[in-house]
């Protein structure tokens, strides 16, 4: 007989809470050690942010240029983690102040884990066009 994980025990709900713990924090070097090297971010829209990173590097320049962008005020509270085989996903409420004005609104974060760390990765805002509007302020 076999026992059945629950969905907060799974190692890629686990993985990316450790993600967001570190990023929550401004800590995107160790943030970056549960990517792959090679790992790829898509961020929709048409901002400074926009586009397809490729490579850990690119990775962490994008949040990095998230903190410089905000200088910092961001927050993001994750309402749910699920996880499959091959899969992670998270519901979070994302809030970013950028010169006076405020982004809040949910974000739905989709990771694709291979052996234990990310190498894919998608950002899907609830509003592109609000966030193409905030960044490009």
């Amino acid at each position: 007989m076999t026992t059945a994980t629950s969905v907060d025990e799974h190692p890629h709900v686990q993985l990316l809470k450790k993600v967001y713990a570190a990023f929550g924090v401004g800590d995107v070097e160790t943030a970056g050690t549960y990517w792959h090297e090679d790992a790829v971010h898509h961020y929709p829209g048409r901002n400074p942010l926009s586009g397809t990173h490729k490579g850990l590097q690119e990775s962490i320049a994008f949040a990095n240029k998230i903190f410089e962008l905000t200088e910092g005020k961001l927050f993001m509270q994750a309402w749910e983690i699920g996880a499959s085989e091959g899969h992670a996903y998270a519901l979070l409420n994302t809030r970013y102040e950028r010169k006076g004005r405020v982004l809040e609104m949910p974000f739905v974060n989709v990771a694709r884990i291979v052996d234990g760390r990310i190498a894919e990765f998608w950002t899907y805002p609830n509003d592109v066009h609000a966030t193409d509007e905030f960044w490009n302020s």
